[in-house]
């Protein structure tokens, strides 16, 4: 792995196992980040996202659930060696999480600052006091007013945003190299999640950290990423650098969610565009390409095979039949809906 890596993940499976068979929730993905960069991992729920950074941070529950292939390095480190000894020194003091929602993640029963506390407690190994102090300074840092005060209150005393503050908190508090954040603004209006963002964009360069943004949300991306990755059905479909993602995608897929959104500067007129169709299901996928059964262009290939993740250019790849040679060679017009 290159030094301008902190994290590179190939091959990556994590499959669960049901009494109405494997669900490949997780199937081949392959990614890297670079140091002090941000990734972006985008699709529509069901896609994968969350599975891949709880697989990062191997926190799937077994035994219904299980990375069964693949690597995971950090740091030139395979994380899936580690004992779960090792893996506790890693997670909250190397790699930090954001959750989606913090009122399911915050303990009720402790305070917000004693949380923040516990985190500094054992994994610097810090005093009471000096982590208490430590846990207001965080509170301080991620712009929550009266930290002294709030620090003592419990989580169901804070509004959404201040305990979305305090779990950015929790998550910096040792100072980690990289910051996982699962859609950490889903549950907070515009205004608050603007300003998380540009919250978690500001410790981001003042400390250093790589980010792994977790998003459905294109507007986010757009805002926060360096890469991004198209997730569809447990695998990434597109991979390439935001520019290029916004300005000329190639995933029949990756086009569908922009076309979806609506554009400020035009008139709508009429319906929203839409995919259309459904995700399908875990225990049925398309035996070729998974987005074939909805996507416009699909041919008789792509009902078939299933597509290799194939670069196109320096740092950009996508996982389609149109762009290999065998899509040429397959005759024009034919279409897997006709």
């Amino acid at each position: 792995m290159s030094n301008d890596y902190i994290l590179d993940v190939k091959g990556l499976r994590t499959s669960f196992f049901t009494g109405d068979g494997e669900v490949k929730a997780v199937d081949g993905v392959d990614f890297a980040i670079e140091r002090g960069k941000t990734l972006g991992i985008v699709g529509e729920s069901g896609s994968g996202k969350s599975i891949t950074s709880l697989s990062v941070l191997r926190l799937i529950q077994e035994p219904q659930g299980k990375v069964v292939d693949g690597e995971i390095h950090f740091k030139g480190e395979n994380l899936l060696d580690k004992t779960k000894k090792e893996m506790r020194k890693i997670r909250g003091n190397h790699i930090s999480m954001i959750f989606q929602e913090p009122m399911t993640s915050l303990n009720p029963t402790l305070t917000c600052g004693e949380q923040i506390a516990e985190s500094i407690r054992i994994h610097q190994k810090l005093k009471k006091k000096p982590a208490w102090d430590k846990a207001v300074e965080m509170l301080k840092l991620v712009g929550i007013p009266s930290p002294e005060k709030r620090a003592k209150q419990y989580p169901f005393e804070l509004s959404g945003g201040m305990r979305q503050r305090v779990m950015i908190a929790i998550s910096l508090a040792c100072n980690p190299e990289l910051l996982i954040a699962d859609e950490p603004t889903t549950a907070l209006d515009v205004t608050i999640q603007a300003q998380i963002l540009e919250l978690i964009k500001n410790l981001q360069s003042e400390l250093g950290t790589s980010l792994m943004m977790i998003t459905h949300d294109l507007g986010v991306v757009a805002e926060m990423c360096d890469k991004v990755a198209v997730m569809y059905c447990g695998k990434i479909v597109e991979y390439a650098d935001v520019k290029t993602i916004f300005t000329n995608p190639k995933h029949p897929y990756t086009i569908g969610l922009l076309d979806s959104i609506p554009k400020h500067d035009e008139d709508v007129e009429g319906d929203l565009a839409i995919i259309p169709g459904s995700v399908p299901s875990p225990f049925q996928l398309p035996e070729g390409c998974r987005f074939a059964p909805r996507c416009p262009h699909a041919r008789e290939i792509c009902a078939l095979n299933l597509p290799e993740l194939t670069k196109t250019e320096k740092d950009e790849s996508v996982r389609c039949w149109m762009y290999t040679d065998e899509w040429d060679r397959q005759r024009e017009g034919v279409n897997t809906h006709e």
